[in-house]
C-alpha cells in the first residue's frame, strides 16, 4: 500500500500527517509513504526527523486580502498542478491525504483527475478555503469539530447539501507518545523543584514574538510563583536561565514538559489544541488576531475549555494576576480540565487511519 501525505507551510498540517502515518503503520507496517510540501516551509525536515519521503511542489497561496502576490498565485498553482501528476503516476499511490494547507489544492486536484481515491482533514473550527476547493474530489472528509460536520458538501449549485456519510467527526491527529511522559522525569530533565507549580509557555514552531515578550514582562514577579518552561522558537532565546525560569528555542521532550506543566500557555493552533485535549491541560489560550485561531479560541472560551485571552488587551500584569488567582482556583482548573477533554474525539489518528485504508483498498 501506498500513501501520499500533502500538506506544509507550517508545522500545523504536517503534525496530524505524521501522526496518521504513524498509527497506519501500526497495523500496516509495509506501507511506503510520501509527504509532499512547499519548498520554504519546516514539512521537509520534519519528514526527515519521521523517516519519510519527501518532494516539494510549488503552490499558490490565496490571502483573502489585497496582496500582489495574489496575482501569481495562479501560475504557481498551475505548476504545482503539473509537477503534482508527474508525482502521482511515478509513486502511484493508493491514496491521497491532505489537511487542509494551500499546498495541497494542486495536488488534490491532480488525483481527482486521476481518479486516486482523497481523504481531507479539517482541523479548525473554520473551514479552510483549500478545503472547499478540494471537498468535491474528496471521498471522505474527516473534521475535528462537531460544528463542522454541516461545513462541506457533495456537490455543487443546487445539489449543495450535507452528506453525512462523507464527512466524518473525528477529533484531530494527536502525537500518542506525549502521553507516556513522566512528571518525575521531566522534574530531572527540566531542573524543576517539586514544590513549585509549574507553567509551560509554548509559542508554536516558530516562536510568537508577543507570547515572548509577554514573559520576558512577566518574569521578575511571575518567577516567584511559578517555575516556567519556555519554548522561544529557533534563534528568538533573548533570555538567559535564571531561577524557575527555563528557556529552550526547541523541547525536545514533549511528552515529559506536558506531564510536569500545572498550566499551559499556548496560541490556538489546532495540533497544540489537540495535545491538551488528549492531555487534559489547563491551559491559556492567546490565539494569532485576526486569524483562524481567534474562532478556536471563540469555540474554548464558549464551552468553557480554556482560558482565552485577548492579545491586544493582555499585560504582563494583568497576565502574572491571572497566574496568581489560578492557582488558588483549584474547582475553577478541575472544570477546564474536564472540559478541553470533550472538545474534540480522541484517537482520532486510529480513525483516519482506518478510512483511508478502507479507501486504499477498495479497488484493491
Amino acid at each position: 500500500m501506498k500513501i501520499l501525505l500533502v500538506g506544509g507551510g507550517s508545522g500545523g498540517p504536517v503534525a496530524p500527517l505524521l501522526a496518521v502515518a504513524r498509527a497506519i503503520k501500526k497495523n500496516h507496517q509495509k506501507t511506503d509513504f510520501l509527504l509532499v510540501g512547499g519548498k520554504s516551509g519546516p514539512e521537509k525536515l520534519m519528514a526527515q526527523n519521521a523517516g519519510l519521503a519527501f518532494e516539494a511542489i510549488n503552490a499558490g497561496k490565496l490571502r483573502r486580502y489585497f496582496s500582489l502576490k495574489n496575482f501569481g498565485s495562479p501560475f504557481l498553482t498551475l505548476a504545482g498542478f503539473i509537477q503534482s501528476l508527474k508525482i502521482l503516476k511515478k509513486f502511484k499511490p493508493d491514496c491521497v491525504f491532505g489537511t487542509g494547507s494551500f499546498i495541497q489544492v494542486p495536488m488534490v486536484w491532480a488525483a481527482g483527475l486521476l481518479n486516486i481515491p482523497v481523504v481531507l482533514h479539517q482541523q479548525d473550527v473554520a473551514p479552510s478555503l483549500a478545503n472547499r476547493l478540494c471537498q468535491l474530489m474528496a471521498k471522505k472528509i474527516t473534521v475535528s469539530f462537531e460544528s463542522s460536520l454541516k461545513d462541506f458538501a457533495s456537490s455543487l449549485g443546487v445539489f449543495y447539501k450535507k452528506n453525512q456519510d462523507k464527512v466524518i467527526l473525528t477529533g484531530n491527529p494527536f502525537r500518542e507518545e506525549l502521553k507516556e511522559g513522566s512528571r518525575q522525569q521531566g522534574l530531572k530533565i527540566f531542573n524543576l523543584k517539586s514544590d513549585l507549580p509549574t507553567l509551560l509557555v509554548l509559542g508554536g514552531g516558530t516562536g510568537a514574538e508577543f507570547i515572548n515578550e509577554l514573559i520576558k514582562g512577566c518574569l521578575p514577579k511571575l518567577s516567584k510563583s511559578v517555575q516556567i518552561i519556555h519554548s522561544t522558537g529557533a534563534g528568538k532565546q533573548t533570555l538567559e536561565e535564571s531561577e524557575n525560569y527555563h528557556p529552550f528555542e526547541f523541547i525536545k521532550d514533549m511528552g515529559e514538559a506536558y506531564a510536569v506543566a500545572d498550566i499551559v500557555l499556548a496560541r490556538a493552533g489546532l495540533s497544540t489544541l489537540a495535545e491538551l485535549s488528549n492531555l487534559k491541560k489547563v491551559s491559556i489560550i492567546i490565539p494569532i488576531p485576526q486569524s483562524h485561531q481567534e474562532i478556536n479560541a471563540l469555540y474554548l472560551a464558549h464551552t468553557q475549555a480554556a482560558i482565552t485571552l485577548n492579545q491586544n488587551r493582555t499585560t504582563p500584569n494583568g497576565f502574572t494576576a491571572l497566574i496568581r488567582k489560578l492557582l488558588f482556583a483549584h474547582d475553577f482548573l478541575e472544570v477546564l480540565k474536564e472540559n478541553i477533554e470533550k472538545v474534540m474525539p480522541h484517537n482520532s489518528g486510529e480513525m483516519i487511519a482506518e478510512i483511508i485504508v478502507k479507501e486504499s483498498l477498495k479497488d484493491g
